[in-house]
């Protein structure tokens, strides 16, 4: 009974927090470009979650209105196609299909569309810290095929904004050469991942978002932590991964706190853009000014912080 009321309890919650969690997808800025209004916002959300009702999946709707997101507020001028590795049985495909559809992008779809390749020593089981899980792999697992992807994406996306390249990623990605404004990898393996970063992250445009599934696994975000890979295989620094460990906090269904699988990074973000605070010092907790800035950095305490020591 008492997990029965619990379950209950976080049903509750993340219907109170998902309006919140999509206050960036309704905004008027995200689709203002490409003339896309409410009612076309909310029609792509119950059309998610259709999808996410009928096809069986590895990723929720809620992750996929967030990658939605970043692909409403793109310039309309920037040049690229979207690029998804690894799809399952296309729900993920199907949904950002829609999305593709109403901003004029193509959807490039990778997939052995054969299930997983056998793993190596470090792919074959993943840690979680925050759950205390471990999850573990064989070869052939999470397949879907390719009839099956492309009858779901026919019978609840847009078919006509997809490419699909066929392959294990080591045999695929080498040959694709076309600028990418934003990548969904979705390879559960660190491997794969890095099969990935390698041939994708080149083609990606500075400031767009590279998103990657199973972030709460250490094998998977340590690897956009790891200099010496990122100097040796793409010249560069670690990029770090919002949401390393538990996923950005968009769900509480299954944790005691809010998280996901999904995780994200950017390339070259323009740092000079970023808003800058002062780090003066601390803060007392005063709910009847709760978002009031004096100072920048320091929430309005009725205290002068320069007067702190």
């Amino acid at each position: 009974m008492k997990s029965y009321l619990g379950k209950i309890y976080r049903v509750f919650i993340q219907l109170l927090a998902t309006p919140i969690f999509l206050s960036g997808f309704f905004s008027a800025e995200a689709g203002k470009e490409y003339g896309i209004g409410f009612a076309q916002k909310l029609g792509l959300v119950f059309k998610m979650i259709r999808n996410n009702m009928s096809i069986t999946s590895g990723s929720s709707f809620i992750e996929h209105l967030v990658m939605a997101t970043t692909l409403l507020k793109l310039p309309k001028n920037l040049q690229g196609c979207v690029v998804e590795c690894g799809t399952y049985k296309g729900v993920s495909a199907t949904n950002l299909s829609l999305i593709c559809a109403l901003v004029g992008r193509k959807l490039e779809i990778f997939d052995s569309f054969e299930g997983l390749p056998e793993p190596s020593a470090q792919d074959k089981e993943h840690a979680i810290l925050g759950t205390q899980e471990t999850h573990f792999y064989e070869k052939g697992w999470w397949e879907g095929t390719l009839e099956e992807v492309k009858n779901n994406i026919k019978t609840y996306g847009k078919i006509d904004v997809c490419n699909f390249h066929k392959g294990y990623f080591n045999q695929t990605l080498p040959h694709f050469r076309q600028a990418c404004v934003q990548i969904f990898v979705d390879v559960d393996y660190r491997d794969s991942l890095a099969d990935c970063l390698k041939n994708l992250w080149p083609l990606l445009q500075d400031g767009c978002y590279f998103y990657v599934h199973e972030a709460q696994h250490m094998e998977i975000a340590s690897l956009f932590y790891s200099e010496k890979w990122w100097s040796e295989e793409l010249q560069g620094i670690a990029p770090g991964l919002v949401g390393a460990g538990t996923g950005v906090g968009i769900k509480i269904l299954t944790e005691p706190y809010f998280s996901s699988s999904l995780g994200f990074t950017i390339k070259n973000p323009q740092k000079q853009n970023f808003k800058r605070y002062a780090q003066v010092g601390g803060l007392k907790l005063n709910l009847a000014a709760a978002g009031k800035l004096t100072t920048p950095g320091a929430m309005y305490t009725g205290e002068s912080t320069a007067s702190k020591s």
